[in-house]
């Protein structure tokens, strides 16, 4: 989920955030623009096998896949790990049309992308064995960034060598060793690039809890550990985890069945004549929390509401 921010005109602070709807019309022009970047990267492989520069995606790592699918199997869920069409195609058609399917699917693909790698920019001349050309993610056998709106170096040499196969300008001079360094730089600068990308939301929505919070939202469990749970703010598309210990709790107790992590709370009372409330957290369980300011510069916190003693 992607979150966007309407900021105030004086200050620049955030004065709202809203998650961005992905249309149709979205969709159609990425899927355009992955045909062209396939159908450049199998131009320059041709014209120069020694020299292109393509981008790959390793398989996912194989223990944590395997761990994903015994989960699934635990609690129901009928997932084609086959692949990564079959894969995406289970995701649409698991969760049903009802108002949580969204965020279940939302949690499991944040489940699914932990055993996922990184993809990477190479040279054709370096990485010999095409096998390893393969893109996981869009289940292609070549694949370049030629479309980028962002002119990195890696997306210049790319243009430079489809210019060069066309026959519109002369061939690049560079070793394929120098190209893997580029290759290489890119791949540094990409994964930098995501962190900041991350921070830089993270900083806009602490500042938004700041100035609007406290914030209240409904949230779904994604990952249980055994003094925390993390969980999706469905109103706003967060992450955020919450601690066992920051809660009005007499106790709480973890353990696996299988592959299933679960928490039991055990709530105090809200008046001495009443008993204590026991909640079950698992991944997919529905709750309610807070996000507020932590009197820290951009720091903000998740807190679980509690569970009336009435229910």
């Amino acid at each position: 989920l992607k979150l966007s921010f309407t900021l105030d005109q004086e200050s620049g602070m955030p004065q709202g955030c809203y998650i961005y709807q992905y249309r149709d019309s979205n969709k159609l022009v990425e899927e355009f623009m992955l045909l062209a970047n396939m159908a450049v990267a199998h131009q320059i492989y041709r014209s120069f096998p020694n020299q292109a520069l393509l981008r790959r995606h390793p398989p996912p790592q194989s223990k944590l896949l395997k761990d994903l699918m015994e989960f699934c199997n635990q609690v129901g869920l009928n997932i084609d790990f086959s692949s990564a069409g079959t894969l995406h195609k289970s995701l649409n058609e698991t969760f049903g049309a009802d108002k949580y399917s969204e965020a279940r699917k939302e949690v499991l693909t944040n489940m699914f992308s932990r055993p996922m790698q990184m993809a990477l920019y190479f040279c054709t001349g370096v990485l010999e064995d095409e096998t390893l050309f393969r893109h996981y993610a869009l289940n292609v056998p070549f694949y370049t960034h030629f479309t980028s709106p962002i002119r990195r170096y890696a997306d210049i040499i790319v243009h430079r060598l489809l210019s060069a196969s066309l026959g519109s300008s002369s061939p690049i001079k560079m070793e394929k060793e120098a190209i893997q360094r580029q290759a290489d730089h890119s791949n540094d600068r990409k994964m930098a690039s995501k962190r900041v990308q991350e921070l830089s939301a993270d900083l806009f929505f602490s500042i938004f809890v700041r100035e609007c919070g406290p914030l209240e939202s409904e949230a779904m469990v994604m990952g249980v550990l055994n003094e925390a749970f993390d969980v999706l703010v469905l109103k706003f598309g967060v992450q955020k985890r919450i601690y066992c210990n920051a809660l009005p709790l007499l106790g709480f107790h973890f353990r696996k069945v299988g592959r299933k992590p679960e928490l039991t709370l055990l709530w105090e009372p809200e008046k001495p004549e009443q008993e204590s409330v026991p909640q079950v957290i698992t991944i997919f369980t529905l709750v309610e929390v807070v996000l507020r300011s932590d009197g820290v510069p951009l720091k903000y916190s998740a807190l679980l509401k509690r569970q009336s003693s009435e229910k």
